[in-house]
């Protein structure tokens, strides 16, 4: 009831800003200018843009409209004469189109399409000047142009996202959604058999043109992911013919890449062929300092050495389109993939304790690979019917991930060389997943359409864990009691439907969603089976209003859940090195999470400044906790636990400045107070039960920059800055760091050839330090990166590939103005 009373005066306040518009000329009688408002990267229409019509001779406003959720508009009733029309919409460059004659033999203008960054067919003597914004705004997601972060063009999706609002990486690339490192990531829409860090870093940068961030998703999409979703939208061609891309990038530390993408249209059918290839090495040194307390006795570990992390992948993808005709349109994809990741260590120990002083020294050598093949394919069918948006498309998608070896090796020597221990985990096992869907949109007059839908998933996998330890002077023995043999099968099923409509302005949309699980996981090693069957509901509502001079408010509510991980599930204790295990909780039960946002955003011409407020409420929150292992006195044990809530109400603020045409720069802020309140119980070897209090509340901050420097059309330097404040959570804190980057790119042969010069972390100031402490432990770990890294990469586009449209039929075409960030 509180939680409907919320969404009630949410949606009020909104509909309260609804400002007056802007007095425009009285009626005039004559001509009609009209069009279609496009995004030229995502071939989609733009709801909600501004449209205005001016007198060429005084620039006189004369009047104005916005666009329904087609994108069309319409302006009538002009006397004879010379106009321009100005199209803007927050999160784009404005569009302008001019010298358009409305006369007796212009008696109708019909621009067609407007693009926001492309030329489209206009008139003759029409100009259309656009530049790509650094953050386009929808009503219900962000959307982010790659090619505006020279910083991150031979890196990976990791490297792009460290620059876009709501995201935030630390120093080893993991990401996080506002502070949540549970979210989903889609690649053009669809989901991966891969976990969403594998995505994020195997996904070079090169092959991407947009990244979206939907922190409040609509009914229509999965609603797992506590944070939200990150879509990926990969690079394609619309141009007739052959054309295509090369990517080549050299750099330090052995960090090396290539790509190729192929495009070939021709009358119905479009084909695409890409490779790829990728490997990436981080070195650099790492500190720990480990203490454990038992019975007044405390145990004291500390560790110093040199460390290696490396990622190799490759990757083959291809495609088609086939246009049967106007109401009949087959796509398929494929991709096949290789992922290796490994991860060693040389390190120097010292070992004491409170009761023998005498320090003890060894040696550790520790190796961690893991290798990966994956085979993703999709099939879709889109089948319009009468009536403009009226269509049905429907999608089947096959994700298969190969036995994914993964094996631990932990070696102890002593000063002497000799091996003292030793420890091999190995686990393996492969995973597939089905997902079928349609999608039937319905429109409802020129302002309102109905959707509804069904989305299946199924998946299965295995998980076979064996762990071998070392006996001196008998080499490797398996651990039966740490070896098992686990599958789990999981299906689930949703109907949605959504309702959007608007009124002048004023834009909403409705929906509703319901899902059915029906999960098993079955351990073969045991008699242990467990079951969840349930039906969960999740509804959502987004508004808009258009608040005229480039002015815009919008605010949402969605429910989300995210639902526990395999491995958090497995009740047996699993060794992952020397000093730590883990133990999964068969009980736990999946996260709930309710999400408010209301934003605000505004353009001064070039320039913009967006604020967006959100709160949101987990329930049943799940977190990993740490305590000693009785059985061992210097090695932790991790387990997950549903703990209670915990609550996140914060203010992300972008700033959008240009300074003339030379120099452009972006502000993003994110400040949020995080409190989290809760408790757990954990048993100990006699039995006894003891509560911990897991409660915590912090503030916690985030800033980026980005400047560009354009010094001509063919060259621009870039410089980036980050800081990420200290991080605190129940049982520590991730401290916080600084980092900067610069490029420099320039083009050559009209473009066709550029050249792109990296330099990361120039100050070598990154560094990664997290600290974990209760009652009877203290664990404390640093990793600096070798820095600064350099990188260098050349693009050579074949047959001037680009994203474009034909252009039209009129005499002398259109003449164009195009700039890229």
């Amino acid at each position: 009831m509180n939680r409907l009373i919320l969404l009630i005066c949410f949606s009020l306040f909104v509909i309260s800003t609804k400002a007056v518009e802007p007095v425009v000329k009285p009626e005039i009688k004559g001509g009609v200018i009209k069009g279609l408002v496009m995004d030229s990267a995502l071939d989609t229409p733009v709801e909600y843009a501004t449209v205005s019509v001016y007198n060429m001779a005084d620039s006189s406003l004369i009047d104005g409209t916005i666009t329904d959720e087609k994108g069309a508009f319409e302006l009538k009733k002009l006397k004879p004469g010379k106009y321009y029309v100005e199209v803007s919409f927050i999160g784009y460059n404005k569009a302008a189109v001019r010298n358009i004659p409305i006369d007796k033999g212009h008696n109708l203008a019909d621009l067609k399409v407007v693009n926001l960054r492309q030329s489209s067919e206009a008139l003759s003597e029409v100009v259309v000047t656009s530049e790509r914004a650094p953050v386009q705004y929808q009503i219900d997601k962000k959307v982010i142009p790659v090619s505006r972060q020279i910083t991150a063009a031979s890196g990976t999706a990791v490297d792009v996202l460290e620059n876009v609002p709501s995201v935030s990486v630390d120093i080893e690339g993991n990401v996080s959604l506002r502070g949540n490192s549970n979210f989903t990531v889609l690649v053009d829409g669809k989901p991966s058999i891969l976990d969403a860090s594998d995505i994020l870093q195997q996904m070079p940068a090169s092959v991407i043109e947009n990244i979206e961030i939907i922190t409040n998703p609509s009914a229509k999409y999965d609603p797992e992911g506590t944070a939200g979703i990150i879509n990926i939208i990969t690079k394609k061609n619309t141009e007739n013919g052959l054309n295509g891309v090369v990517n080549l990038s050299v750099g330090s530390q052995e960090n090396r890449s290539g790509d190729i993408l192929i495009n070939y249209r021709k009358k119905k059918w479009n084909w695409n062929f890409g490779l790829d290839y990728d490997n990436r090495q981080f070195e650099g040194t790492s500190k720990t300092e480990n203490r454990t307390t038992f019975n007044g006795a405390t145990s004291s570990v500390l560790s110093d050495g040199e460390s290696v992390m490396n990622r190799t992948g490759y990757g083959i993808r291809t495609g088609f389109d086939f246009d049967m005709n106007d109401k009949n349109t087959f796509s398929f994809g494929f991709r096949f993939g290789n992922r290796d990741m490994e991860r060693g260590s040389v390190l120097d120990y010292q070992e004491f304790d409170s009761e023998n002083p005498e320090i003890t020294s060894y040696d550790s050598r520790d190796l961690w690979k893991k290798e990966m093949t994956f085979v993703n394919t999709d099939f879709s069918y889109i089948r319009k019917f009468s009536g403009k948006g009226h269509q049905l498309a429907s999608q089947v998608s096959y994700s298969h991930r190969g036995s994914g070896d993964e094996r631990s090796t932990n070696e102890l020597f002593d000063a002497n060389g000799e091996q003292m221990q030793g420890k091999i985990a190995i686990e393996d096992g492969p995973g597939t997943r089905w997902e079928i869907r349609s999608d039937y949109t319905l429109p409802l007059g020129e302002d309102a359409k109905f959707e509804f839908g069904y989305q299946g998933q199924i998946r299965s996998s295995e998980a076979d864990t064996k762990q071998e330890d070392f006996v001196v002077g008998g080499g490797y023995e398996p651990q039966p009691l740490y070896s098992h043999d686990v599958t789990y099968d999981q299906q689930v099923h949703g109907l949605y439907s959504t309702y959007a409509a608007k009124f002048g302005s004023f834009g909403y949309q409705l929906g509703f969603r319901s899902e059915y699980t029906n999960r098993k996981i079955d351990f073969i090693d045991g008699a242990e089976k467990f079951t969840i069957k349930r039906w969960d509901f999740f509804p959502t509502i987004h508004t808009q209003m258009d608040l005229g001079s480039d002015n815009q408010v919008m605010a949402s509510y969605t429910r989300r859940i995210q639902r526990p991980r395999g491995y958090y599930l497995e009740p047996f204790v699993t060794w992952t090195d020397a000093y730590n295990v883990r133990q999964g909780n068969p009980d736990l039960d999946p996260e709930y999470i309710d999400s408010y946002e209301l934003g605000y955003m505004k353009r001064f011409g070039d320039q913009s400044v967006s604020f967006e407020t959100y709160y949101k409420v987990t329930h049943n929150k799940i977190e990993r906790v740490r305590y000693p292992w009785e059985e061992q006195g210097n090695v932790m044990k991790s387990t997950s636990v549903n703990v209670g809530n915990d609550y996140s109400l914060g203010i992300e603020a972008t700033i959008n400045l240009s300074f003339g045409k030379s120099f452009k720069n972006d502000l993003i802020g994110n400040f949020y107070h995080y409190k989290e309140e809760g408790d757990f119980t954990i048993t100990n070897a006699a039995n006894e039960d003891t509560y911990q209090d897991f409660s915590t509340k912090s503030y916690n901050w985030s800033v980026r920059n980005n400047s560009t420097v354009i010094v001509d059309m063919n060259t621009r330097l870039q410089f980036t800055a980050n800081y990420q404040s200290d991080t605190k959570w129940a049982q520590g804190e991730r401290k916080g760091f600084f980092t900067t980057s610069a490029a420099l790119k320039r083009d050559f042969l009209k473009r066709k050839l550029s050249a792109t010069f990296q330099v990361k972390d120039i100050f070598g100031t990154a560094k990664h330090e997290t600290l974990y402490e209760g009652d009877n432990f203290y664990n404390f770990s640093q990793f600096n990166h070798k820095s600064p890294s350099f990188n260098l990469k050349l693009s050579f586009k074949i047959n001037n590939y680009k994203t474009k449209r034909e252009r039209g039929g009129s005499e002398g075409g259109v003449d164009v103005e195009e700039f890229e960030m």
